[in-house]
């Protein structure tokens, strides 16, 4: 199933130059943890103060720790030229646990591609809804993909405090009928 999305675009994506993959453990870390920083403190600027930004990329600074928890559930890897541009995470496979993009690639619909084979991999898992605690910055990006925010809430990250937001998007209809 995994492999379906891996090798081909996302309905409507055209960016060919883009490709998909899972993540490598023990390989993969280095490069991801160095993205995830670069997008907090660049992407997130304008939501977040540099205390909360910092606060934030901190959870990539033990590297054997990041690669343990980008090895949980299924985390996608999207690159160009052999390069990481993007990442993301199900885990469990109902709830987005993960989504970053590079800076050099936002605003491309590469979050938006990887939202589109996270929810056809939750609908195949036959998963009811897909959750996803969302940042201020990331919010805008799951609206437009269908989900409702449920509730916000704000979290102590070493000792500073930063809001996200749970959003929600039903996967099937409910059935109605008597």
């Amino acid at each position: 199933m995994f492999d379906d999305f891996a090798k081909h675009p996302a309905a409507g994506d055209a960016r060919e130059s883009i490709d998909w993959r899972r993540y490598a453990p023990g390989r993969d870390a280095p490069a991801l943890a160095a993205l995830f920083r670069a997008s907090v403190t660049a992407l997130a600027a304008s939501h977040y103060d540099a205390a909360q930004r910092a606060a934030w990329a901190a959870a990539a600074d033990d590297l054997a720790d990041f690669d343990v928890r980008l090895a949980r559930g299924v985390t996608l890897v999207a690159q160009s030229g052999g390069a990481a541009v993007a990442f993301g995470q199900l885990f469990p496979l109902d709830h987005v646990e993960m989504l970053y993009v590079a800076p050099a690639w936002s605003r491309r619909g590469i979050a938006t591609a990887m939202l589109a084979r996270f929810e056809a991999l939750a609908r195949a898992a036959r998963s009811s809804v897909l959750t996803v605690d969302a940042s201020a910055l990331s919010r805008p990006v799951f609206e437009r993909a269908g989900f409702s925010l449920i509730s916000s809430e704000l979290v102590l990250c070493d000792g500073v405090s930063l809001p996200r937001f749970h959003l929600c998007k039903p996967l099937h209809a409910a059935n109605f009928s008597g």
